[in-house]
């Protein structure tokens, strides 16, 4: 078994992705957490449909999301080694997310707000940025702590003693598995959605609940 947690710092072949890092002037715009070396499957907070850009939450993502649409992503891989308990614990939180899912949705004013070093605490929401950083941060790992600026360029500094690999993502011949990324959607449904995410963030920065 492999005792260690893979980050996977990206270039997301999107056009948000782009309009990110144009105004963060950084490489990359996006951070997820793999527990293997293949990276063929990911963990992160981000969009869950290609066609919905302001809908999000934790999701499971297929390396295809990166090999797809728009072409190739660049990627930059970290690798952080975990003790064998702490990475039981890890995959036992990573499961218990995914089987609630419904009730973790994408901070989306946190995102914003990171271009001025800000973080907007909202019950149960993440930005990519702060769902890694507050993994390292709990298990302790690679000296990250939760005061770091939520950044990806500041995790990305961070980490650069852990670099694996940088280049084009790895090729995939696999299928999506749970990640739902290229489902075809309505307007109607996109409307819908993204109403619903903005309702539940306002909602929990009123009352703290959703």
């Amino acid at each position: 078994m492999d005792n260690a947690v893979y980050i996977v710092f990206s270039a997301t072949p999107t056009g948000m992705g782009r309009l990110i890092r144009r105004a963060t002037r950084n490489r990359y715009n996006h951070v997820s957490l793999s527990l293997s070396r293949d990276i063929h499957k990911m963990y992160a907070f981000a969009r869950l449909h290609r066609a919905i850009p302001l809908y999000g939450g934790f999701v499971v993502e297929s390396i295809l999301r990166y090999q797809s649409f728009a072409g190739t992503a660049r990627v930059k891989i970290c690798r952080v080694e975990v003790p064998e308990p702490q990475l039981t614990y890890l995959h036992n939180y990573l499961e218990r997310l995914w089987n609630e899912r419904e009730e973790y949705i994408y901070n989306t004013p946190a995102a914003l707000a990171s271009l001025v070093h800000l973080r907007p605490v909202i019950s149960k929401a993440h930005t990519c940025v702060t769902f890694v950083q507050g993994i390292l941060a709990q298990y302790g790992l690679a000296e990250v702590t939760e005061s770091d600026r939520p950044t990806v360029r500041a995790l990305e500094e961070r980490l650069s003693p852990f670099v694996v690999y940088e280049g084009s993502a790895p090729v995939c011949a696999g299928d999506w598995g749970e990640d739902i990324y290229p489902m075809e959607t309505t307007t109607r449904y996109a409307v819908y959605t993204t109403a619903r995410h903005f309702g539940r963030l306002a909602l929990r920065v009123l009352t703290g609940v959703a």
